[in-house]
């Protein structure tokens, strides 16, 4: 209905019209405004004023969101549970992701799902955002591939994001047991850490510390641990 936009701005006749502008500390871009055609014919503000109201009101949640929030990621949870029950050499990815869609409709009435479900097998897992219409979940499961799934359901629009890993014979090599290991470590680390006032880049810094340590354990990886973070080793 975007086209609709200025004539319904005209009958609603506002003094300003606020616009969304400031800067994502995660990239380091600004936002860019909202545009219609005709917003030139109103007085707009296009400050941080509003971007910085939205960005507080995002950060705290009410007790009702909360509960909704864990709704969701409980019903992802099960849901991911049931498609690793079933997961089985000879499956296409996408048998995967329609057991996932179907476990957190039927269960959670969740009609809707948070992004376009990824389930990278084998060499798949590897590929940034798997399962787009260019790449449609639809290799052959084989056996001993590791599955990567990232699946979340999304129900009042509150969304859920789940990554979990696991072989699909259920068997894990000792490469595999070895990162799959890495990774836990640093997820579980960084989570007994995690409280108010401490900075998300501290938290990024120490999974680093943790995965280093883990190769370094593995021999594939020597010497100084902070030499590798100075040097973005955790990037390659």
């Amino acid at each position: 209905y975007t086209d609709e936009i200025n004539e319904i701005m005209k009958s609603l006749n506002p003094e300003i019209i606020f616009l969304s502008k400031g800067l994502n500390t995660d990239s380091g871009n600004m936002s860019t405004p909202a545009h219609f055609d005709g917003i030139e014919n109103f007085k707009t503000d296009t400050t941080d004023l509003l971007y910085n109201y939205i960005v507080e009101c995002r950060v705290f949640k009410s007790d009702y969101e909360i509960d909704l929030m864990q709704y969701i990621n409980d019903k992802s949870n099960d849901a991911h549970f049931e498609v690793m029950q079933k997961a089985k050499p000879g499956m296409v990815e996408y048998q995967l992701e329609s057991l996932f869609l179907h476990s957190v409709y039927f269960s959670g009435g969740c009609r809707q799902v948070s992004y376009t479900s990824i389930c990278g097998c084998g060499p798949n897992s590897g590929v940034l955002h798997y399962g787009h219409a260019g790449a449609p979940n639809d290799r052959l499961i084989g056996n001993g591939d590791m599955l990567l799934l990232d699946m979340g359901g999304e129900y009042h629009c509150y969304g859920s994001d789940i990554t979990c890993s696991f072989p699909s014979n259920g068997k894990f090599t000792e490469n595999q047991r070895m990162v799959f290991e890495a990774v836990a470590d640093m997820q579980l680390t960084v989570m007994k850490r995690m409280k108010p006032g401490v900075e998300w880049k501290d938290m990024h810094e120490l999974s680093l510390k943790v995965m280093c340590e883990h190769l370094k354990k593995a021999g594939l990886l020597k010497g100084s641990t902070e030499d590798m973070i100075k040097s973005n080793v955790g990037s390659i």
